[in-house]
């Protein structure tokens, strides 16, 4: 069998190698359109909050990584047409046939409605717009960023470490709105306020970009005002572009491509992954569109299981996401309150706050969401000062285990006077329930 997988980001190299592992003499060829492969996205972030020292380290996998795995690269090549029926892409270098294939493109940071080309106006995704940035920031005081999810939220942190004055532009009344309650946020957002390099504008879209020369400030149009800057980032929500398979393929209202439960299109032997597709929720009674790259990783090991024959669904995805953003540790999975108008029950919510451990005093602020009725678990947000990340992963698993807050008040967790401190918080949950 001949896999052939058009795009060489998270969901299309981990694709290929689990295709590898799993049918070892099948030939896989992964074709991607940059020359270079294996781009951390927060590569940006990472270098300036001082993880790495160079972009170059900013990567998840290389080129001789790939090729020890038997998998046949084709890097600067780009796939032009389609032709389905007889099971043939062509390419900038040529046809290639396939068995099978997979469309693994991924997404971008772009804005049909914000077109400049101006060089401080960027995005940071891939690697040549990651070492523009760097360098523009050097000479940038003042740094405007359009969005404030986590991607916009994380740049905006790391610049302020850098002493630059950033202008944070959301449309929505608040940040991190997809994934946490604004009440729950009031602390975080006081601190953020507060912050003498952090100028906000909420409840504001950006029309257009204006500027007067290549070397000039770039100005923000907004429906309320105009934000002068020295340079810009887009960090709205990213999108793939499918244009090229309009009429070929089965779309969702939202442009992306519908798949089956093992990630098959509307044409046979044809595969999407990653953030081209939506995927089942697990508490919802419908497709979610989450390009997280841990969705994009779990589709691209049940697309490969079923290349062949199609035995492994796709389980479902909750939303989780976790993030340490001006000194907060935020952590959240599941619906939160103000998303929960999409649940087909009645929804209830349990704000906690209790020590990390005996010793650690720096309280942890919690906010469970559940179903009224059954008091099954639907949703957790967590904020600190300490880093709290990896217990969403308790919590997520509960969330897909169908657990009640009692059961989860009666589960067994190790108490260390250091570490952990589950006494206090179980004892508030458990009388809730």
């Amino acid at each position: 069998m001949k896999v052939v997988i058009i795009g060489a980001s998270f969901a299309g190299v981990h694709c290929a190698i689990r295709t590898k592992e799993l049918h070892p003499y099948d030939e896989v060829v992964l074709i991607e359109q940059e020359k270079e492969l294996g781009f951390l996205p927060s590569g940006l972030t990472l270098l300036m909050n001082g993880v790495i020292s160079s972009l170059d380290e900013a990567t998840f996998t290389t080129k001789e990584h790939l090729l020890k795995k038997g998998i046949h690269l084709e890097l600067g090549v780009r796939g032009t047409d389609f032709d389905f029926v007889n099971h043939c892409v062509e390419t900038t270098k040529g046809a290639v046939y396939y068995d099978k294939l997979v469309l693994a493109m991924g997404s971008s940071q772009h804005s049909q409605k914000l077109i400049s080309d101006h060089p401080g106006f960027l995005t940071y995704k891939k690697r040549e717009q990651a070492q523009l940035a760097v360098e523009r920031i050097k000479s940038s005081q003042k740094v405007a960023i359009i969005g404030a999810g986590q991607t916009g939220m994380e740049l905006a942190s790391s610049l302020v470490k850098q002493h630059k004055h950033v202008s944070l532009i959301e449309s929505m009344s608040y940040p991190l709105y997809k994934s946490f309650d604004e009440d729950f946020l009031q602390p975080f957002l006081e601190k953020i306020a507060e912050n003498d390099y952090v100028t906000t504008y909420f409840s504001q879209t950006v029309k257009d970009i204006q500027s007067e020369g290549l070397e000039d400030k770039v100005t923000l149009v907004t429906q309320q005002e105009e934000i002068r800057t020295d340079t810009a980032f887009l960090a709205t929500n990213v999108r793939p572009d499918l244009s090229i398979f309009k009429g070929e393929l089965a779309f969702h209202a939202d442009q992306t491509i519908k798949v089956d439960a093992y990630f098959e299109t509307s044409q046979p032997d044809v595969f999407a992954i990653g953030d081209l597709v939506q995927v089942p929720s697990l508490l919802l009674e419908q497709s979610i569109y989450l390009p997280l790259i841990n969705n994009a990783v779990r589709s691209a090991h049940v697309c490969a299981e079923n290349l062949e024959t199609k035995t492994t669904p796709y389980h479902g995805a909750i939303r989780i996401i976790g993030t340490c953003v001006f000194d907060y540790y935020l952590a959240s999975c599941g619906l939160t309150e103000a998303d929960s108008f999409l649940y087909p029950g009645s929804v209830a919510t349990l704000t906690l706050n209790f020590p990390l451990s005996t010793v650690e005093k720096e309280p942890v602020k919690i906010k469970f969401t559940y179903n009224k009725n059954t008091q099954v678990l639907l949703g957790v947000q967590m904020i600190a000062k300490v880093n709290i990340l990896e217990k969403i992963n308790t919590y997520a698993l509960a969330i897909d285990l169908e657990m009640s807050i009692q059961e989860l008040a009666q589960k067994d967790y190790f108490y260390h006077p250091l570490f952990a401190n589950p006494v206090a918080d179980m004892i508030k949950l458990s009388q809730r329930g």
